[in-house]
């Protein structure tokens, strides 16, 4: 009997407020010393009142639209009861049968395909505080700086059958997340973890879906983990499955070192958490007018952002899905083709025309800013108010170099200039002495001293050997510094080595 992967996720994100959710400390888990962000509220002090952060509350329901999920106009907080050193009160603050947002679901690419992935629910609850395991392992210290940060959940259906997917799912939504500004989703940071719950299923004699043992992994800290880790366990329970040994339940965790799963606890039952409503929260209450207003504020998601600069600047969907993903940098790369699409619109009256431009210079400015500017920055993100070049004069230097007014090579020269000064390219290429030469008597005197010199390459082009034009070409280029034309520099070096040839 065949059988396949069953795959779900659940996804905790901590939320980019300025206070934890039920108290007014500063939402800083990653504070420098130890619980100096900590109150009655969020300590659990008897007799406490917590109250609900509404901006946490907007940002899940914000993710809930963007998800398609449908927000509830009533739900409510409820408790959620067991111990546990990092949980000072014996219970969390989360939301069982009433959450913020049921249902809805997330599109992906999986290897050029798009699969749906559905979601069961979406709610809001607080974190927990942070164990920190000594040295000598005989005792446990606890940070409460990150107990009652607003945190998201995600569930998904059980819908995904790859670890290539596991992946896309969970870069889709941290771009999602990112796009919505409700978290900086850094999952090295633990803005967002990620737990994967796993079995082998197979189709029973009518025709329905057996779900197999359940295995859950947890805390899995980066994309990279999640793929691997389920690629792992995909394995390991095939081959137990083979080799007619019991899958056990289990949670599972994740060693990157070694690239396999390891057992963590075993035979786990499911635990009853006794919820019920938290009395001390009232209900909340949404309206459909606001429901209809807050979906207003989603905007263009990460996906149709994608779709949208492949289609209206004819980018590859490679450098499309830099810009997605870095959005300072992409919003950047709009700016400037605005810039440099009102002067191709000035430039030319013939609509088609005018478009085919537009469309070239942009891929021309999507190439620099790929290449040369990221490359500059040598692995950092990029920032529009870190970065010295404003749009209007990146968009002059694309269109000095569209118009053939400055060579690459002189375009390499001048970019780190802008990069440093933040000055304008003109400006640069006239104190620099970068200006491309045009004058054919003064490119025709170089070639004729750079024909001289290289009689052997002369001689191989004579013979036929192409790559000696192009040598010639660079040897011309280096003596003019790359400031020849190209075009009268290859016209005339065709008509000396004419010369040489008939002489």
């Amino acid at each position: 009997m065949e059988y396949f992967p069953i795959i779900g996720l659940e996804i905790h994100c901590e939320l980019k407020t300025k206070s934890k959710m039920f108290c007014s400390c500063p939402n800083n888990p990653d504070a420098a010393a130890p619980n100096i962000n900590v109150c009655p509220v969020c300590l659990g002090h008897p007799g406490t009142l917590p109250v609900a952060n509404a901006e946490a509350v907007r940002l899940t329901r914000l993710a809930g639209l963007a998800l398609g999920s449908q927000i509830l106009q009533n739900s409510k907080f409820d408790r959620k009861n067991y111990f546990y050193p990092d949980l000072p009160k014996g219970y969390q603050i989360s939301q069982y049968d009433q959450p913020l947002c049921l249902g809805g679901h997330l599109e992906i690419n999986d290897n050029g395909q798009v699969k749906e992935i559905g979601i069961t629910r979406v709610h809001l609850e607080e974190d927990t505080g942070k164990l920190m395991h000594t040295d000598d392992k005989n005792h446990s210290l606890v940070d409460f700086n990150r107990g009652g940060v607003p945190l998201m959940e995600l569930v998904t259906e059980p819908d995904i059958e790859n670890a290539n997917q596991a992946r896309e799912f969970v870069k889709e939504l941290q771009l999602i997340l990112r796009h919505l500004q409700a978290s900086d989703a850094d999952m090295e940071k633990g803005q967002l973890r990620v737990e994967v719950n796993i079995s082998m299923g197979k189709i029973g004699p009518d025709g329905k879906k057996i779900l197999g043992t359940k295995v859950e992994i947890k805390n899995l800290n980066s994309l990279k983990a999640v793929e691997g880790s389920v690629a792992c366990e995909i394995g390991r329970q095939t081959a137990l499955i083979k080799n007619g040994e019991a899958v056990a339940q289990e949670t599972r965790g994740w060693n990157e070192f070694t690239g396999q799963t390891f057992s963590q606890r075993e035979k786990e039952e499911a635990f009853d958490y006794r919820y019920f409503p938290e009395p001390d929260i009232p209900p909340l209450v949404i309206s459909a007018d606001e429901i209809k207003k807050l979906k207003a504020a989603v905007g263009e998601l990460p996906a149709q952002k994608r779709f949208r600069l492949i289609d209206q600047y004819g980018l590859d969907p490679a450098i499309a899905e830099i810009f997605v993903v870095n959005r300072d940098l992409g919003e950047y790369f709009e700016k400037t083709a605005s810039e440099m699409e009102e002067w191709a619109n000035v430039k030319e009256g013939d609509k088609e025309n005018t478009e085919a431009q537009s469309r070239e210079l942009a891929r021309l400015c999507a190439n620099y800013l790929t290449t040369d500017v990221l490359g500059s920055l040598q692995g950092k993100n990029f920032r529009e108010d870190e970065f010295a070049v404003t749009p209007e004069n990146f968009a002059e230097f694309i269109c000095l170099i569209y118009k053939k007014e400055i060579t690459s090579k002189i375009a390499k020269q001048v970019l780190p200039q802008m990069m440093k000064t933040g000055g304008d390219p003109s400006a640069i290429i006239s104190q620099k002495g970068l200006s491309q030469i045009s004058d054919q008597k003064e490119i025709a005197a170089v070639i004729e001293n750079v024909l001289a010199k290289n009689e052997k390459a002369v001689a191989d082009w004579r013979a036929g050997k192409q790559n000696a034009f192009q040598f010639l070409v660079g040897q011309i280029l280096a003596a003019t510094q790359g400031r020849a034309n190209p075009d009268i520099l290859k016209e005339t070096l065709l008509e000396k080595l004419g010369e040489v040839k008939e002489s």
